[in-house]
Formats: structure tokens, C-alpha cells, sequence
């Protein structure tokens, strides 16, 4: 959205009225200067520019639209809302106004005037393509998924080129567990439209056709910061081999902070590059001759795909950011693991060639911030609290009827639900516990929290649950770290059996239920013995440092085997051999 609103703000003229540019011809200048100023990510001079313009002409939308833009970066969505609704009430009814302010507010959590904003300018435009995907993304916050996905549905047909939309679609389709072979067919679609086109721009590659050279790796992701993905990737680049390996890092990072600095500080080359367009991206990528280019992001926000499909590098691997295939041919390999994928009919699920390290796909480095595992609280309670963690769009329906299940069968029990906020969502999966027979007192909802308060609820619950059919990922490694066991039921996809990869290489395959009686039989056996519980939730941490999942250099250097094992076979065949 803040990429499109730039762009808006800068081409299109909005940034005053026609009377205003009349009378004052500097203006659209000015504006200018504060968007560069904002993209250097100068925000006092930025906002102090947008307020002189509003002094010069108070009915100028544009300064105030590019004040919420600012405010939308630095994390200040109650503000930015404010300066987005007071744009549209100078513009007046218009469906890009409408849609910026609709923007806002879905991020701020007021979701029911972002689904007013969205039909406002749906009313005015039925085919307006960022007003059926805010309305689509809103749904999604709402935990209306079935309405989403008919809304995405429609989106698409009428614009498949909408990349960004169609990512949204493709994910929602990968956390609820859609078929395999039909999530590849999908991811395929929009690669037919979206990315194939752009192979016909790819020129050869003159990288030296040498297997043991020193090689250049390049890292592309909106998230170096403080996101999950984070404690996977920082110990890559902090233990790379040196000798082996020059790593440069192409950041989209919108707002950076203290981990983005860490991380810069840990690579041969840093390049800011969320302001070049994806054509501009791959050929910054070929004039540093990078070898291998990793993408981090797959179909989620802020990835550049686009730059992949104009194949910039000569290797091109999707790793860790997505549970599903890219479905492009510019992308030769994903790397992967066998729990997560079993040899053989998991192959089938992907273009890319599956990559397998050896014992998971994870390397974790937990945040130094995270406190130390506090008593189970059961003990004092004498009541067990079960907690759901993962993302809201990780519930299911059918989860719901397993947990209640659950919760019906053990006396006194209790459920905290994270990341439901207050409104529709929380509403609508309270109803579905409740025609599962389950009391509104067993249920605890706890909004989105910061990491640290984040951490700090692990100090009220006993055992975590994991979802299904899409398992935690990040948040299962911070919830054990936390001294939490983790009950997970395994699937046959990827994203069904995270857990499964995860609580084997610790060393924790009693918690992996193969079925939901399974899955009842483990919560039900480690809630009946507390003593047994308050020793696993202890030594959970010794047990994770013993294990493959935090072995920094180990992992590292299987990653960079990979990598090698990928170059060679490219020298094998490159024309220039």
C-alpha cells in the first residue's frame, strides 16, 4: 500500500488541487522534495515540508496523505489514520482516497470502517482492484476467510496482473491447507501471467564457470528487522564462511531498526533498494555478479519475485519465508528439509528442485531479550491453561472442534487465544467454541502484543497448542525456548509438518500426533502429571542448545554445502563451461 501511495503522490499530480497549482506553481515540487526526503527516511524534514504546504494551502490533500504515509512507517497507525481520513474529506468522495484511508485503518485494527471505506469505493468503482484487495485483506482480519478468498476470487479474474493481490491470495490459500497439487497449480497461473513474460528480458550470465571458487551469495527480503524470520537468518549470515562466501543483502525493509543494523553489520554489502522497481532491482543484482540469489520472502508482502523472473543471477533458490512453491521457472531450487519433505511424492508439490538439509530446515538464534522460563503455572493454579499462539488465520473451524474437545475433557481447563484482537474476529470464534459446547469463561483472548509482552504470556500457560493444517513455524521455537511444550499434529504438507521437523531434531517426537485422537492422548497425558510437565518446561532450553536447531556454524555450513552442490551442477551445464 505505502509503495503505491508514493508512487501515487508522486505522478499523478494529487498533491494540490488545480486552483492551488494555479496560484501556486512550486507546490507539486515541494511535495517531491518531501517524498525524497521520507524515502531517505528524513521523516522531521518530510513532515515539516507537508505542513508548510498545508499552511500555504489548507485543501490540499496530497501533504496530508503523504503525512499518513509517514506516519504508516513509523508505525503510527492511529495517526496515520487521522491524516489519511483527513485527506479524504478534502478530496471528497473518490475510490484512491478512500482506499488510502481504508488502508490505514485495516492496519490499525478499525476494521469495520475499513470494510465501510472499501464498499464506499467499491459503490463508486466496482472493479477498483486495491479496493477489492484492502476489502479482501479487512475480511481476512475479520476471520471471514470464505468471503476473502470469493472476493480475491473475483479480484483476480478481472486483473490477474495484480501481483501484490494475487500473493495475498496464494498465501491464504497456503495457511489453510489447500490441496497440493492444486497450490502448485495456482502459484503456476500466476507465474504464467506475472513472471513467465519477463524471462524473455534474462541475458546470459558471465560469472566464472568455477566449482570452487569464492562465490557471491545475495540475500533479498522486506524483513531484515525485527521479524521472526530474524532469529532464522542472522545466524546464517553471522556464521558464513568468510573465505568461502561474499554475502550482500537487497533490503526492502520499510521500517529498520536495531536488528537491521546488526544484520548489516554481519554481510560484505549492504544495498537499500525498496525504492528501485523490480526491473532496476535485477540489474543492480547482475552488474554485482551475484552467483546465487536467495529469495526470503516467497508470495508474501513486500517480495520481489518480479526481479527473480528476469533471472539477474545464475542460481536462484526460494528459502524460509514460504510454505508453498513460487511456481517460476526463473527459480531453480527451494531448500527444504525431509521431515518437511519426504523424498519421493513431496517432490511433485513444486517447480523449484527441492534442496534438502540434513536435519532441519531451521536454524534458530533466540532473541538475547527473552527471559527465563518462570514455574508452570498449573502449580499454583491447580488448573491447566492451554494456549493457541499462532497467527488468527492459523485457526481453523476444525481446530476449534479439536480444541473444544479437548477443553470439554479436562475438567477446569482454559484456553488463551493470542492475536485475536477486539471486534468481529474475536466475536466469530468465540461463536465457534461455543456451538462446540464450550463456556465463554473457559475462553481468554489476548490481542496482537509486542515480543516482550509476547513472551511474558507464556508465564500463564502450561501447553501450547499448535494449529493445523498450517503449524507454527518462528513462534513454535520462541514458545519452547519459552518452556513451553508444544502439541503438534502432522500432515502431509510442508506447513503441516513444521512441528514434526522442529520437535525431532530436539529430540521431541512423543509430542507429534499423527491423528487427532493422537493429538488429544498427548495434551491429555502431559496435562495429567504436573510434576513430569514442570521438568520438561526447565530443561526445555538445555535440551534445545544440545540440538541441531541452535548449532550456528553445523547448520551453516550444510546451507553453504547446499549452495555448492547447486553451483557445481550450474557449471556442469552453463554454456560457457
Amino acid at each position: 500500500m505505502l509503495k503505491r501511495l508514493i508512487r501515487q503522490l508522486a505522478g499523478s499530480g494529487r498533491s494540490v488541487d488545480t486552483a492551488a497549482r494555479a496560484t501556486l506553481p512550486e507546490a507539486e515540487i515541494t511535495l517531491s522534495q518531501a517524498l525524497a526526503l521520507m524515502r531517505a527516511r528524513d521523516y522531521a524534514a518530510a513532515t515539516q515540508i507537508c505542513q508548510d504546504l498545508i499552511a500555504r494551502d489548507a485543501a490540499a490533500p496530497g501533504p496530508w496523505e503523504l503525512l499518513g504515509a509517514i506516519a504508516l512507517e513509523r508505525g503510527e497507525k492511529e495517526l496515520a489514520c487521522e491524516r489519511f481520513e483527513t485527506a479524504l474529506s478534502l478530496a471528497g468522495e473518490q475510490p484512491t482516497p478512500l482506499c488510502n484511508a481504508a488502508e490505514a485503518n485495516r492496519q490499525a485494527g478499525q476494521l469495520n470502517r475499513a470494510l465501510e471505506l472499501s464498499a464506499r469505493a467499491l459503490a463508486l468503482d466496482p472493479d477498483n482492484g486495491p479496493a477489492m484487495y484492502n476489502q479482501a485483506l479487512t475480511l481476512q482480519s475479520c476471520w471471514r476467510t470464505d468471503e476473502a478468498l470469493a472476493v480475491y476470487r473475483r479480484l483476480l479474474a478481472l486483473r490477474p496482473d495484480l501481483s501484490q493481490a494475487y500473493a495475498g491470495y496464494l498465501f491464504l490459500l497456503a495457511l489453510l491447507g489447500e490441496d497440493p497439487l492444486l497450490l502448485r497449480s495456482e502459484h503456476c497461473r500466476w507465474a504464467e501471467i506475472n513472471a513467465e513474460p519477463l524471462r524473455a528480458s534474462a541475458a546470459g550470465h558471465p560469472n566464472a564457470c568455477d566449482p570452487l571458487r569464492q562465490l557471491r551469495i545475495g540475500y533479498v527480503s522486506a524483513d531484515f528487522r525485527d521479524h521472526a524470520a530474524s532469529s532464522f537468518l542472522e545466524p546464517i549470515l553471522a556464521a558464513h564462511d568468510r573465505a568461502g562466501f561474499e554475502t550482500y543483502c537487497y533490503s526492502s525493509t520499510e521500517a529498520t531498526d536495531t536488528v537491521t543494523d546488526r544484520l548489516r553489520a554481519t554481510v560484505s554489502c549492504w544495498r537499500d533498494v525498496r525504492w528501485q522497481d523490480d526491473a532496476a532491482l535485477a540489474t543492480l543484482i547482475r552488474a554485482d555478479r551475484i552467483d546465487i540469489l536467495v529469495d526470503l520472502s516467497g508470495h508474501t508482502n513486500g517480495n520481489r519475485l518480479a526481479a527473480f523472473a528476469r533471472k539477474p543471477a545464475p542460481v536462484q533458490v526460494t528459502y524460509l519465508g514460504y510454505p508453498a512453491t513460487t511456481g517460476m521457472s526463473a527459480m531453480d531450487y527451494r531448500i527444504s528439509d525431509a521431515r518437511l519433505d519426504p523424498p519421493g511424492a513431496a517432490d511433485g508439490y513444486y517447480t523449484e528442485k527441492l534442496l534438502r538439509l540434513p536435519h532441519s530446515l531451521w536454524c534458530f538464534r533466540p532473541p538475547a531479550s527473552m527471559p527465563e522460563p518462570g514455574p508452570l503455572p498449573a502449580l499454583q493454579s491447580r488448573q491447566i491453561t492451554f494456549g493457541s499462539l499462532n497467527s488468527m488465520l492459523k485457526i481453523t473451524p476444525a481446530m476449534i472442534a479439536l480444541w473444544s474437545r479437548l477443553l470439554l475433557s479436562i475438567p477446569r481447563s482454559r484456553l488463551i487465544v493470542a492475536t485475536v484482537g477486539a471486534g468481529q474476529a474475536r466475536e466469530r470464534i468465540a461463536a465457534e467454541f461455543a456451538r462446540q459446547g464450550v463456556p465463554s469463561e473457559v475462553l481468554f483472548f489476548r490481542a496482537p502484543l509486542a515480543r516482550e509482552q509476547f513472551w511474558a504470556l507464556s508465564g500463564e500457560i502450561d501447553i501450547a497448542l499448535d494449529s493445523h493444517p498450517c503449524n507454527g513455524g518462528a513462534t513454535t521455537c520462541e514458545t519452547l525456548w519459552m518452556g513451553l511444550p508444544v502439541v503438534s499434529l502432522a500432515g502431509e504438507l510442508f506447513q503441516s509438518r513444521a512441528g514434526l521437523s522442529l520437535l525431532s531434531v530436539i529430540g521431541l517426537p512423543q509430542l507429534i500426533a499423527r491423528s487427532e485422537s493422537d493429538y488429544l492422548r498427548i495434551a491429555r497425558e502431559l496435562a495429567s502429571d504436573l510434576e513430569q510437565l514442570s521438568q520438561l518446561r526447565q530443561g526445555l532450553r538445555a535440551r534445545m542448545r544440545a540440538s541441531p536447531l541452535l548449532d550456528e556454524k553445523g547448520f551453516t555450513r550444510s546451507l553453504e554445502s547446499l549452495y555448492r552442490e547447486a553451483w557445481r551442477d550450474w557449471c556442469e551445464r552453463a554454456p560457457h563451461a
